[in-house]
């Protein structure tokens, strides 16, 4: 009897430790996770919803499981919040401190005269912040310039008897990936990646005050300055409730530009941001004029490019002097502009430079295999995804929420996983997170996640603390909404706000 009473009593310490030990092991209580699941069937009969195609998944970091989901494994266009997977491989492959490298060289002799009898070139290294403002002023064009201008006088040089010359070639010709659509092409955030970039690859196009509804509208300059670009100029100014309703129309490597639509009249400076179409030409174009105008160095040769050169049946010389080397900012900085300012030309210049670290050509599509491999290489399923750029411009990639939340917890056992964590804006404080939705709630300052946006896109990817302090990874994707894109927003911030409220 004893024994069977010992025994009883064993089954029943069995039974308390395997409740404690699922109570432990629990991500959420029931009660949260039926008010998470309601807002998601709130959506599913929100009549805006009606065509709309979209998934979320909501996954435990700690143990992997899904905790609740929406078409997970369908796939759909993520918008920008791509850029999370190419900036988190390229942590990975380049490593956090990684710094892009642009090298000012010759070939040729230096006479004793200072005379160089050859060529000054500039060869990119793929580094996108050259001449950029967003960090110190060591990435500017005229810090940069005037320490390349210094080492050039250390040397002797007087004059240049040759040209100055923008090498690209560490990347493919193609500056875009083949899937953009046209009409992104001519603005600052269609600008392609290039392998000697320049202020971002882009430049601003002022308006002069216009007086006359109907009259077209005049250009006041650019900034910097860009005088060999042709304007096809179609601009009209229109009455002052209007808007600015501008496109530019462009490809890469061509000066002509087509400007269409319309912007108010008696509106002050009025600022449109375009892409440059070669930035390795304008890069070697600026440079031979601070030689010329500002150091008075006289150079006989005209401005060209590597590219240039070889359409032309010249090879460039292959034996070169370095003059000057210029370094990037770390990479983790890097990253942390591209995610919480979500710049396209930063993600494609790390999509191609990972192009090139797996097998030597810097292109979109041996970027694609690159990244691809890496997730694969961590065991994430990849079936079914297509990955068309780094950026997540083209309407060409498919990616499911899945596989954004599997990416996510596997991150965060990578030793980069501080730097893409901190890379995200974070819940009404910073970047496209920084919204009245987030306000005193329990996600602000807590949620940090990367939103996407394009037309009938919107997206988000990141991470959150539940009530409980169980971390979570989530992912949403909608696509072929119909209602205005600041509506989509407030329905997907509350659906993120019950992410978080979870227990």
């Amino acid at each position: 009897m004893q024994s069977v009473f010992r025994n009883q009593i064993y089954l029943l310490g069995f039974f308390i430790s395997c409740a404690s030990l699922y109570a432990q092991n629990k991500i959420v209580n029931d009660s949260t996770l039926a008010l998470l699941n309601k807002e998601i069937d709130t959506l599913k009969q929100d009549k805006e919803f009606k065509h709309v195609s979209w998934s979320v998944c909501v996954m435990s970091v700690r143990t992997g499981d899904i905790i609740a989901e929406h078409n997970s494994d369908q796939t759909l266009i993520p918008a920008s919040t791509l850029k999370v997977s190419t900036t988190a491989a390229a942590l990975s492959t380049l490593g956090k401190n990684y710094r892009f490298t642009t090298t000012l060289e010759y070939d040729g002799k230096i006479d004793p005269q200072g005379v160089l009898h050859g060529n000054l070139y500039v060869r990119g290294g793929g580094d996108p912040t050259l001449g950029s403002d967003r960090f110190d002023s060591t990435t500017t064009i005229p810090y940069i310039y005037k320490q390349w201008i210094a080492a050039i006088k250390k040397l002797g040089i007087k004059k240049v008897d040759g040209a100055v010359i923008g090498d690209a070639d560490i990347y493919e010709d193609i500056l875009i990936p083949p899937t953009w659509v046209w009409g992104d092409l001519g603005s600052y955030y269609g600008a392609g990646a290039c392998g000697l970039n320049i202020y971002e690859n882009a430049y601003m196009l002022e308006f002069k005050k216009g007086s006359k509804v109907g009259d077209t509208a005049l250009i006041d300059h650019t900034e910097p300055n860009i005088p060999y670009i042709n304007f096809d100029n179609r601009v009209k100014y229109a009455a002052s409730y209007t808007g600015e309703n501008e496109n530019t129309f462009a490809f890469p490597y061509d000066n002509y530009q087509m400007l269409i639509g319309t912007i108010p009249v008696n509106r002050k400076e009025i600022q449109i941001w375009n892409s440059i179409p070669d930035p390795a030409y304008y890069c070697a174009w600026s440079f031979l004029s601070m030689l010329k105008d500002t150091c008075k160095i006289p150079v006989t040769g005209s401005p060209t490019t590597t590219r240039l050169l070889r359409i032309k049946g010249n090879s460039p010389k292959a034996i070169r002097t370095t003059i000057a080397t210029t370094y990037s900012p770390p990479l983790y900085d890097i990253v942390s502009k591209t995610n919480l300012y979500s710049i396209n030309v930063y993600a494609e210049n790390l999509f191609k430079m990972m192009g090139y670290q797996w097998n030597k050509v810097g292109g979109s599509m041996s970027g694609t295999v690159a990244v691809a491999n890496f997730w694969k290489a961590k065991g994430i399923d990849m079936n079914g995804l297509q990955f068309n750029d780094g950026s997540g411009l083209s309407p060409m990639n498919n990616v499911s929420t899945r596989f954004f939340t599997e990416m996510l917890r596997v991150i965060t056992k990578e030793p980069i996983y501080d730097a893409l964590y901190n890379s995200l804006p974070v819940a009404g404080k910073s970047g496209s997170l920084n919204t009245p939705g987030f306000k005193k709630t329990f996600a602000a300052n807590n949620l940090r996640a990367k939103s996407g946006y394009m037309s009938g896109v919107r997206s988000y990817i990141g991470y959150v603390s539940n009530k409980s302090n169980e971390q979570l990874a989530f992912a949403i994707i909608v696509n072929n909404y119909t209602c205005s894109a600041p509506d989509m927003r407030v329905k997907l911030e509350k659906l993120m706000n019950k992410i978080a409220e979870t227990k």
